[in-house]
């Protein structure tokens, strides 16, 4: 056998395995917002114990997905219109400075990410698939941060991507004016990085987030939430 090491690829452990699951189901939608979360239910359903099911959602309350409040229990993360505000906030300076890096770094590649990315989303749009789209739209903006090459900036993102993922598939994505014109600045930004226009890239950028935050605030008072995307007393 040569000196070369050869790599084994262990199985994911069971908490990692429940922990992707929650994960895809708040991001999805599965869980609503502000949702309390039965360890009970969740082991009998996964036919686990309840120790991967507590530490899966230990580690989601490291990422904002879930809060653990003592005594009470899990619960889906439930943001308030301040939270929504400096999620954007802190959304649009990450964006802006990785797809800055990414430019310098790797331009080719990031273009053919998002261009291939914008025509799954063309055809999402156009079936009315939102939940599709939603999960596109999530992958359109991650590319910025697989093509920085800067693994603080990537780890700065993680803290808060499963929360946007979330309000974008829970609060956003069912609007169709904002997915129409969310899909048209997709194409701008596309077009303003082919043209190397950074200037006109974080104008369209800044005008993009801000609509995703104007449409999860309206979502977020609406009357008949039912008080679903209200703040829980603690």
């Amino acid at each position: 056998m040569s000196s070369r090491s050869i790599k084994i690829q262990r199985p994911q452990s069971l908490a990692t395995l429940v922990t992707e699951r929650i994960r895809e189901a708040i991001v999805s939608g599965e869980f609503t917002l502000g949702e309390k979360i039965s360890e009970e239910s969740l082991a009998e359903t996964f036919d686990v114990s309840r120790s991967p099911v507590r530490d899966a959602l230990n580690a989601l309350q490291f990422t904002g997905l879930v809060e653990i409040r003592p005594k009470r229990g899990s619960f889906v993360f439930n943001p308030t219109i301040l939270d929504i505000g400096q999620l954007c906030e802190y959304r649009e300076m990450l964006e802006r400075e990785a797809c800055t890096l990414a430019m310098r770094g790797s331009r080719e590649a990031l273009l053919e990410a998002l261009k291939a990315l914008f025509d799954e989303m063309a055809s999402a749009h156009k079936n009315g698939d939102t939940r599709r789209y939603a999960a596109l739209d999530t992958a359109f903006h991650k590319a910025f941060f697989e093509h920085c090459s800067n693994a603080l900036v990537q780890d700065a993102y993680l803290l808060v991507e499963a929360r946007l993922a979330t309000i974008r598939t829970v609060l956003t994505a069912a609007k169709k004016e904002r997915r129409e014109a969310s899909y048209d600045e997709h194409g701008e930004i596309i077009d303003a990085l082919k043209k190397n226009d950074m200037a006109r890239f974080e104008k369209v950028l800044k005008t993009h987030i801000h609509r995703t935050q104007a449409v999860a605030v309206e979502r977020l008072s609406e009357p008949d939430s039912g008080g679903v995307y209200q703040k829980p007393d603690r």
